[in-house]
C-alpha cells in the first residue's frame, strides 16, 4: 500500500476518534464536586490578594485591600468550605482549620491582641498541616490537606501582615506545600493509543504525522484526555501528557497547587 492510500484510509479514523473523543470530554463521567469549584475560586483569588500586596510594597492600604478581598472569597463559599474541612481525617488539623475559617469572619472586629493570637494559631495550624504532607501516602488524604492547607495559609498570611508579625516563612511553607502537592497528587495511571498503528495499515514512514490520543486517571476516577502529533519517528515528548493530566485532576487540590504556585515564585 502506498503512503497516499495509508494516509486515506487513516484520515477518516482519526476524525472519526477525534469527534469521539470530543464526546466524552463533553460528558464528564460524574458531576463536578460544588467543593472543588468553590475552593479552587475561594484559594486562587486568596493567594492572588495576598500576592498583589506583596507586590505593592506590603503597605497598609495593600494589606487591609487584601483582607477585603479575602474576606469575600471566603464568605462566597462559607458553607462548602466547613463542609469539606469536615472530611478532614486528621482530627486535630480538621479542627484548626475549622477554627481559622470560622473566626477569620471576624477578624475587623479582632482587637490587636486577639488578631495577632489568631494569626499565630493560624499559623500553626498552617505548619502543621504542611508537616502532614510528606508523610501521607493516601492520595485522598493528601487532596484533603491541599484545600485546607490553601485556605488557612493565605488567612493567616494576612492576619500575620496586619499585626505586624513576617510573612516570608509562611509563605515558604504554603510554596513547599504546593511543590509536593504536584507529584503526590499526579494520575496513577496514564496510557497513549495511536490510530496510525492499526495492523491494517504500514508503518508510518519517517517524516509522517503520528496521532496520539492520551488518557489519564485520576486517584478519584476522573480522567483526562488530550490529543498530540508527533512526526515520525519521533517519540511523544516528555510534557505530552500534561494536558490530560490536568483534566484529570481539575477536581484535586493539585490543579490549585499549579495555578497558584506561579503566584509565590514556584
Amino acid at each position: 500500500m502506498t503512503q497516499g492510500k495509508r494516509r486515506a484510509r487513516s484520515r477518516p479514523v482519526r476524525v472519526l476518534l477525534a469527534a469521539l473523543l470530543s464526546i466524552v470530554v463533553v460528558a464528564p463521567t460524574g458531576a463536578r464536586p460544588a467543593y472543588a469549584i468553590a475552593w479552587t475560586q475561594v484559594i486562587t483569588a486568596a493567594i492572588s490578594a495576598v500576592s498583589s500586596w506583596v507586590n505593592a510594597g506590603n503597605t497598609q492600604a495593600a494589606i487591609e485591600e487584601a483582607t477585603r478581598q479575602i474576606l469575600t472569597a471566603v464568605n462566597s463559599a462559607r458553607t462548602e468550605i466547613l463542609a469539606q474541612i469536615q472530611t478532614i481525617a486528621v482530627a486535630q488539623t480538621r479542627a484548626c482549620a475549622n477554627h481559622a475559617v470560622i473566626e477569620f469572619a471576624d477578624i475587623e472586629r479582632m482587637t490587636p491582641d486577639n488578631m495577632q493570637r489568631f494569626a499565630q494559631d493560624a499559623t500553626g495550624c498552617a505548619v502543621a498541616i504542611e508537616s502532614m504532607i510528606p508523610a501521607l501516602t493516601d492520595p485522598a488524604g493528601v487532596d484533603q490537606l491541599g484545600f485546607a492547607m490553601n485556605i488557612v495559609t493565605p488567612i493567616a498570611l494576612v492576619a500575620r501582615a496586619r499585626t505586624g508579625l513576617t510573612t516570608d516563612g509562611l509563605t515558604n511553607t504554603l510554596r513547599s506545600a504546593n511543590t509536593q502537592l504536584v507529584p503526590k497528587l499526579a494520575p496513577p495511571s496514564c496510557s497513549s493509543w495511536s490510530p496510525d498503528f492499526d495492523p491494517a495499515l504500514p508503518l508510518p514512514r519517517k517524516g509522517d504525522v503520528v496521532s496520539y490520543y492520551l488518557y489519564c486517571t485520576a486517584y478519584n476516577n476522573d480522567s483526562g484526555y488530550a490529543y498530540t502529533e508527533v512526526v515520525w519517528p519521533n517519540r511523544l515528548p516528555v510534557n505530552a501528557f500534561e494536558p490530560a493530566i490536568a483534566d484529570a485532576t481539575r477536581n484535586t487540590s493539585r490543579a490549585v497547587a499549579v495555578a497558584v504556585l506561579p503566584m509565590l515564585g514556584g
